[in-house]
């Protein structure tokens, strides 16, 4: 035995503690400004219902205020994104974080429609560039074997916020006139902070997190079989996260129960959720006993014959290690200037990505339902042909259930990816497509509902199934790119989904109900527009949803030849970096 193992092993254990805690304060920061990223967007859309009353306007003018904002949204994210490659990505997410804080509060000034209309664009600029710097400072942040789940915990954060903005929004609005101006001011000022605290983070290298625990992974080869046997076996890994996750699901139905029937003091929707959740837990469970089976079964058949392979890989790699140490952690990039010609050559590069492309597209189809369902959502409710709630239940009850719902789904859809991962290469995408296909039905059951109960329980289940792919789908963008080209294959698949999904989504929604309504606007003037929007989101949704989750299913067989090709760049251009380095 070496006497000095235990030494190295002491030291190795507290850079790694050090490095986990600097990422779990990252995180943190990033978390808040994503939840202040949706508040801000989501404010508006809560106090729609009495904005709409107050400045006069129609459901086709609020589909295009949310239009507006979608619109510039899009075509910031890929310049954004394209800038974020080249520079601190961390200065961007605080210079986004200032300017829709800022455009945020002078909402508060508006008087009618276009100054709404200026400041929703303003607000679309500021919250472009985050999503894609945000992206991939995460990712140089936490490894590949924990990225699906962090990005489903960092979207976590939207779906608090989301359900914070219905709510401030909406409760503020109903308390009087002009009082959802309140609303906006409120919000606008933490995000200043955030910036300040953005700016101050270090600014990882790129791929730092991955080759961090290449090289641990090494390390930890010359550990003894006693170091070994302790170590956590893979069945106990994922018993721990099929657990975590059944205990996620049955905690959101519950929750969502709950929380409904608080609001709508209806205690049978709380028994209703509760029911359906205990179902769902039980069915998932037997099939994750099953396949925890199967994955002892894999564990023993394969350690076999991997043992000897793994230790001339080790040995190989800890000879490389030896010759080219790593660069310090507080060696920053420096900013690389833009060429045209690499940026043309970078989009083919990323246009070849047939996994790339099938993620782009499964997002698009389900962005058009998403933007549709979340900016007509609170309007639907209050309409008294539809459920005819108040203003305030109206948000609320949007904001608590989309939320409940969706953390249930962004949690369990990371822990799903990664379980089925090492089993299925286009694990990650499959989880997607089955999500959005069995989201289908859902919807227009959730829609087509004429009682609270039965729109609450549908909805809370739609809700669920279309944000599975939050975590799993940024996570495999990430995967299935090399790391110099991560932001902008976030920002260019974001500009190509939403300007097919959801950035004309609630414009056309708008203008179809307005359609539908056969005296064209007084429908809505007299709160019962609530048959033309069921029509308009009906005809429009569903067969997008249903269309998401076959792209989904189908294009997940590319996975494993695209996430291959993205690690040998990587590794090209690692070698070609130490080349350089040496010569």
């Amino acid at each position: 035995m070496n006497p000095s193992a235990p030494s190295v092993n002491a030291d190795l254990g507290a850079s790694r503690r050090r490095t986990s805690s600097y990422a779990t304060y990252v995180f943190m920061i990033m978390f808040s400004i994503n939840f202040l990223n949706y508040m801000d967007r989501y404010i508006f859309i809560g106090a729609s219902p009495i904005i709409g009353q107050e400045l006069g306007l129609g459901l086709d003018q609020l589909g295009y205020l949310s239009s507006a904002f979608l619109i510039i949204y899009t075509l910031g994210t890929l310049p954004f994104g394209i800038w974020a490659d080249r520079t601190r990505r961390k200065n961007v997410v605080a210079l986004c974080v200032s300017v829709w804080s800022l455009a945020t509060a002078f909402t508060a000034l508006a008087s009618n429609f276009v100054a709404l209309f200026l400041s929703r664009m303003v607000l679309g600029i500021g919250e472009a560039g985050y999503y894609p710097a945000g992206t991939a400072l995460l990712s140089d942040y936490y490894s590949r074997k924990k990225r699906a789940q962090i990005m489903s915990r960092w979207g976590a954060g939207s779906m608090i916020g989301l359900m914070v903005g219905y709510v401030l929004g909406g409760f503020l609005a109903s308390l009087g006139k002009g009082t959802w101006r309140f609303a906006f001011l409120i919000a606008g000022i933490p995000g200043l902070v955030l910036a300040l605290l953005a700016w101050r983070l270090r600014e990882p290298r790129r791929n730092e997190a991955d080759e961090r625990e290449k090289m641990e992974t090494e390390q930890a080869g010359a550990r003894s079989t006693e170091e070994e046997q302790r170590a956590s076996s893979l069945v106990q890994i994922h018993r721990k996260s099929v657990l975590q996750a059944l205990i996620y699901l049955l905690g959101g139905f519950i929750l969502g129960g709950g929380a409904s029937s608080l609001v709508l003091k209806n205690w049978g929707i709380a028994l209703a959720f509760v029911i359906i959740g205990v179902v769902l837990v039980l069915v998932i469970a037997l099939f994750a006993l099953g396949g925890l089976l199967f994955i002892r079964r894999w564990q023993q058949n394969s350690m076999r014959a991997q043992a000897s392979d793994m230790e001339q890989a080790i040995a190989a790699s800890l000879a490389e290690t030896a010759a080219t140490p790593p660069p310090a952690p507080a060696e920053i990039e420096e900013p690389i200037a833009i060429s045209w010609r690499l940026l043309r050559q970078d989009f083919v590069a990323l246009f070849r990505i047939r996994s790339l492309i099938v993620l782009t597209l499964v997002q698009a189809f389900a962005f058009y339902a998403q933007g549709a369902s979340v900016t007509f959502l609170p309007v639907y409710l209050h309409q008294q042909d539809a459920l005819g709630l108040t203003a305030a239940q109206a948000a609320t009850l949007s904001g608590v259930v989309v939320v409940i719902a969706g953390i249930a789904g962004l949690i369990i859809g990371g822990y799903l990816a990664d379980i089925l991962n090492p089993f299925h290469p286009g694990a990650r995408i499959l989880v997607c497509g089955i999500g959005f296909l069995l989201c289908a039905p859902s919807f227009a059951l959730a829609v087509t509902a004429r009682s609270t109960t039965a729109f609450m329980v549908f909805f809370f289940i739609t809700a669920m199934l279309i944000l599975l792919y939050n975590g799993p789908c940024t996570a495999a963008i990430q995967d299935t790119v090399p790391s110099a080209l991560r932001a902008s294959a976030v920002a260019l698949s974001l500009l190509v989904a939403h300007l097919l999904g959801d950035a004309f989504a609630p414009s056309l929604v708008g203008v179809l109900a307005q359609h539908f309504d056969p005296t064209h606007g007084s429908h809505f003037a007299h709160n019962i527009a609530g048959q033309d929007l069921r029509q308009a989101l009906l005809v429009t949704c569903v067969p997008m949803l249903a269309l998401a989750g076959l792209i989904g299913i189908f294009g997940a067989r590319w996975m494993k030849s695209d996430v291959a090709a993205a690690q040998r760049a990587d590794a090209l251009a690692q070698a070609r970096g130490t080349g350089a380095m040496l010569a």
